[in-house]
């Protein structure tokens, strides 16, 4: 028999699709599918659905029913081609299975010492013994997987996870329980966004009754992973209401799915010892008269279906490659930094007193960067990257925007009353919604002439040695503590708040360096310690702070008091004299520049009269003015001499190696011996790390091999749900194995090589593994029908600019020599389109 090069290709295409497969299914072995979701195609229903049923018709080997008893594992079969039929069965332990003697138990359930079929449904029954399965009502469900693997010339190339069929009734052999886990169990398959679900449908029973098509749409909202199998359709009468009702499932007229629908027919009781051939040649019958005849062949039969899941299944896998790879690059990504959390290994002394001194000198340079706004460590994240909405871990920028807020807050709710004109309320406040020192404050306002008037009873009840007309000094500092009040509660809360800030900041970065465990050991034993004592040296230099405020007797120094003495003294009397002026003046509408000297005479006169001989407004004046120097000292002092000297000047030395060097071997062992915990934690994380990179080194041979600039206008990889039935584009013998790979269809019709043809079926142009468009092989490269292929870009562009009219219109792309080119239609008005030069696109701004 002659080997067309067809044949050859096909061959060398499932020789391929073998690769891919077994490379995911080796992941899912070595354990990488309990950590990253891995593509697969599930099969779920309904008990009695005919799951068995699909798969026997796929894969030709015959699979335990039992319609009463609900299967209470998962099943992974696994079909690969190969020149000799083969069988073989091993169970893969599930995560609940923890000991490694269960494990190895589990695992030593192998046969593959026979190729017939017949004999699977005792194994099975065996494999079920070996992981303690029994068919009663009480017996549990195991999150094991049996393995099925069959190979042979006749198989196609996939593997298909089959899952408990779901019910909703209990009885002697199931109970009630079983009902949750069954669907928790096909939830949590179907949760996988990788998973491509096959809803099986049958039917013998009302569709409304089957709701795993429901179940599906609540984790696949676009419908765009699921595909419906329609089984046991000979069950419905010819030209009934049911028949019709499930022929517009099949036409996808009433639940849309992207994938589509697909009917099998199933073997009979009466049917059910026939051979394979037999049973194929049945279905072809059925589907070829009456009503199902009018459905699409690629949507019937199980040969369709065998294809039809071959190229689901690689196109899916194909592009979720990518977002796989990243996926376990990050998993990897994320144990690294785990166990690089946990450190090294350490049972000795030394061991131990060197894992905290590489903590204390992480700790000391992170620190030192917080404390200088120098941002440099991981730690502080990126640019785009906030772990925190208040910034705690930018402690330099925390500590100065609490600084800001407590200086806001003191220039408005300082003072204990806020003095306000003769004319009553002026004052404006700013907006302080986000300040924390504001919370809850309502402003309490006194008029001049009020504090004045309180002034003057003030003095006369504390009448001392003054003269009269002067001001009472002791009066004045009693007036100013009064008023200071609020500083020594806005001080605490100020200093309380940064006290808190760096305290969460040094155990956020406590638990960045080290595992949890250690953090909190060194977090109880030495850091705590130490930021209370950080937090009592903030209060004590509070009450050093606000002692003489609250004691002492105002003493300025410096000329800034006498300055704004002298210009509230000056101010005062410039308002009170405008203000006699305008009284003594006869001629109330005149300006007050036109008044004579004998009206400034008068004014004055009446001025000394009105002079209070206690000095009230002098009293106030002095108050105020030493007021406003006393708060900026105080807010600055507290900033310095208070969070600066107190609370971050010895942060960077809390924990640092001197201090780990001071700890005697007792503390060492406390803080730094490693509990068993952290030992399996850590033998876990390393097991789990071997698994993802071996993975991604299985995985990395199929990675896609791009450019690595891709032009915008370069064709995107088309979805493989694009439509609800799978679409057979034509390929030309000879075409090349990657234009095969992720084709469905088998047979190769030739394929006309017009150039009407060619830019008819751009869309569907073959694609390479990696979804790039190639070349069709039936293109003559030296013909003159597509006129310029063998052309330079150049010359191509000189001729396209000077063909026509020079109108273009918008390009459509088609595969070319260069990856991409644009096939660009001529103007059709005198004809059909004609020219099908390729044509490099204009430049930006070019006039076309």
């Amino acid at each position: 028999m002659t080997v067309t090069t067809e044949d050859e290709a096909l061959r060398q295409l499932q020789k391929e699709q073998s690769k891919l497969l077994d490379k995911i299914d080796e992941l899912r072995t070595i354990g990488v599918g309990g950590l990253v979701e891995l593509p697969q195609l599930i099969v779920c229903g309904n008990q009695s659905s005919g799951k068995s049923s699909v798969l026997e018709a796929i894969s030709r080997v015959r699979f335990p029913a039992k319609s009463n008893v609900c299967t209470r594992f998962a099943t992974e079969v696994i079909l690969r081609r190969s020149p000799k039929p083969k069988i073989k069965i091993s169970i893969e332990p599930g995560p609940s299975r923890v000991l490694a003697a269960t494990i190895s138990h589990i695992r030593s359930f192998t046969h593959e010492e026979f190729s017939d079929g017949d004999d699977l449904p005792a194994l099975i029954e065996k494999a079920k013994e070996h992981m303690g399965i029994q068919d009663t009502v009480n017996s549990g469900f195991s999150d094991d997987i049996l393995k099925v693997e069959v190979s042979g010339p006749d198989k196609p190339e996939l593997t298909l996870v089959d899952l408990p069929g779901l019910y909703y009734s209990t009885s002697l052999d199931q109970g009630k329980q079983g009902i949750a886990i069954v669907r928790g169990l096909t939830e949590k398959y179907m949760t996988n966004s990788r998973s491509i679900i096959l809803a099986v449908v049958s039917a013998k029973a009302d569709y409304h009754l089957q709701e795993v098509v429901n179940m599906a749409e609540k984790f696949d909202k676009r419908r765009e992973r699921t595909l419906g199998i329609i089984t046991q359709p000979d069950i419905l009468e010819a030209n009934s209401e049911e028949e019709e009702s499930y022929l517009k499932f099949m036409r996808n007229e009433k639940t849309y799915l992207k994938l589509g629908w697909h009917a099998l027919r199933n073997r009979s009781f009466e049917t059910r010892d026939i051979s394979d051939d037999d049973r194929d040649d049945q279905e072809r019958e059925f589907f070829n008269r009456g009503n199902w005849s009018s459905i699409s062949r690629d949507s019937v039969g199980v040969e369709s279906l065998r294809r039809r899941l071959s190229s689901i299944l690689l196109k899916h896998i194909q592009q979720n490659l990518p977002e796989l790879i990243a996926d376990m690059k990050k998993k990897i990504a994320d144990r690294e930094e785990r166990i690089s959390k946990l450190g090294s290994p350490r049972s000795t002394l030394q061991q131990q007193r060197g894992f905290l001194l590489n903590i204390s000198s992480a700790f000391e340079r992170i620190v030192g960067q917080a404390l200088n706004g120098m941002y440099a460590d991981e730690f502080f994240g990126g640019l785009g990257d906030q772990h925190d909405q208040d910034n705690s871990r930018l402690l330099r920028a925390a500590i100065r925007q609490l600084n800001e807020f407590f200086a806001e807050a003191m220039t408005i709710r300082g003072g204990r009353r806020a003095i306000v004109g003769a004319s009553g309320p002026g004052i404006l406040w700013p907006s302080t919604k986000d300040n924390p020192y504001m919370a809850d404050w309502a402003p309490q306002l006194v008029s001049r002439e009020k504090l004045e008037a309180e002034a003057t009873e003030l003095a006369r009840r504390n009448r001392g040695i003054e003269l009269p007309g002067s001001a009472n000094q002791l009066l004045v500092g009693n007036l100013f503590r009064d008023q200071s009040k609020p500083w020594e509660v806005l001080g605490r809360d100020h200093l309380l708040k940064a006290w808190d800030s760096v305290r969460y900041f040094v155990f956020l970065l406590l638990q960045h360096l080290t595992d949890e465990h250690t953090s909190a050991l060194l977090a109880g034993s030495v850091i705590e310690a130490e930021l209370e004592g950080m937090k009592q040296a903030l209060l004590d230099k509070l009450d050093e702070l606000t002692a003489h405020t609250k004691r002492g007797h105002p003493l300025p120094v410096g000329k800034s008091f006498l300055t704004q003495m002298q210009k509230a003294r000056s101010d005062r009397l410039v308002s009170s004299l405008k203000s006699k002026l305008a009284m003594t003046t006869t001629d109330k509408s005149a300006p007050l520049s036109n008044v004579s000297v004998f009206d400034v005479q008068v004014a004055i006169a009446d001025l000394e009269k009105s002079r209070d001989e206690f000095a009230a407004a002098d009293i106030v004046d002095q108050m105020q003015c030493y007021y406003d120097i006393a708060i900026l000292t105080f807010v600055d002092n507290v900033a310095t001499l208070g969070i600066e000297n107190c609370l971050l000047g010895p942060l960077q030395r809390i924990f640092s190696s001197q201090v780990v060097n001071d700890m005697d071997d007792a503390q060492i062992r406390e803080i730094a011996a490693e509990p068993v915990y952290v030992t399996e934690e850590r033998n876990r994380l390393a097991q789990e790390l071997e698994k993802l990179q071996v993975g991604l080194k299985t995985i990395n041979i199929f990675r896609p091999i791009v450019p690595p600039f891709t032009s915008s206008s370069e064709p995107k990889n088309q979805s493989i749900f694009a439509t609800g039935a799978p679409t057979h584009s034509p390929k030309p013998p000879g075409s090349g194995l990657f234009n095969h790979l992720f084709t469905p269809s088998t047979t190769s019709p030739a394929v006309p090589s017009s150039s009407s043809s060619s830019s008819t079926n751009s869309n569907s142009a073959s694609k390479n593994l990696f979804g790039k468009p190639m070349l069709n092989p039936n293109t003559n490269i030296s013909s003159n029908n597509s006129g310029t292929l063998g052309k330079s870009k150049a010359s191509l562009f000189r001729e396209s600019t000077s063909a026509g009219t020079g109108i273009f219109r918008q390009p459509t792309q088609v595969p070319s020599l260069f990856g991409t080119g644009s096939h660009v239609f001529g103007d059709d008005s005198n004809g059909p389109d004609t020219d099908t030069t390729l044509r490099t696109p204009p430049t930006p701004g070019h006039q076309t």
